[in-house]
């Protein structure tokens, strides 16, 4: 496989989320090109289940839309987190007033080499209530739903974010192909 020869970053955009990169390319042919990126900070989502088996959603408000959407808690791993398994416990927790007992990875993924951006998602049961104060602004209506009908809206875009509905599906062929011990 050729190897690429990367020059130094620079960034020439940081927001409070976002920072773009750019940096140039030399490949083995000896061409160049400039490479841009976007980087983003860590984020989990949790696939919480009751006792009943029904999954936990949420329905919020999201800028850029305008009707609620559904969602899976989940939101930023920040400065303050010791690693995405803390961040998830906390955003659970603001998002939904509850707390896991039992939390566990179930994959962490990447989106893109263009979109630098670790997203865990986890698997949460033996839920109990533990309400920490939801961020400024956040109004969350919280849902237990039944795993078919949340596959279901999944597969028909009742859910409007791609990735919220791709790891339901995930873990739906998962479940099925006993893929997973949970």
């Amino acid at each position: 496989m050729p190897l690429l020869k990367l020059g130094p970053e620079k960034t020439v955009y940081k927001g409070e989320i976002f920072t773009i990169k750019q940096r140039l390319v030399t490949h083995s042919d000896g061409k160049t090109e400039q490479y841009e990126y976007c980087e983003r900070p860590a984020s989990v989502s949790i696939l919480a289940f009751n006792t009943k088996g029904e999954l936990l959603m949420i329905k919020e408000r999201r800028r850029g839309f305008k009707h609620n959407v559904w969602f899976l808690p989940g939101g930023r791993v920040d400065a303050t987190d010791k690693n995405p398994r803390q961040a998830a416990q906390r955003e659970f927790r603001e998002e939904t007033g509850f707390r896991a007992k039992k939390l566990k990875l179930l994959h962490k993924k990447t989106p893109s080499n263009t979109l630098l951006w670790d997203i865990y998602i986890y698997l949460a049961k033996d839920l109990v209530m533990d309400p920490l104060s939801k961020d400024p602004g956040e109004e969350i209506e919280t849902i237990f739903v039944p795993f078919s009908k949340a596959v279901q809206m999944a597969k028909d875009g009742t859910i409007d974010n791609e990735f919220i509905s791709y790891n339901i599906l995930r873990l739906d062929y998962l479940k099925k192909h006993k893929k997973i011990n949970w």
